[in-house]
């Protein structure tokens, strides 16, 4: 029978969430900003007319 160290466990599946939500959150706030700079340049255009 093999002896698994659940403790080394829980901790490895603990970063990997963590890492998992920290790309999200990084994908999430690339695109906000891609939003941001089509907004501001529709409202640039807007002003321009």
């Amino acid at each position: 029978m093999i002896n698994f160290d659940f403790t080394l466990i829980a901790i490895v599946m603990f970063f990997i969430i963590l890492i998992s939500i920290q790309f999200t959150l990084n994908k999430i706030l690339m695109l906000l900003k891609e939003i941001k700079a089509v907004l501001l340049t529709k409202r640039d255009k807007y002003i321009d007319k």
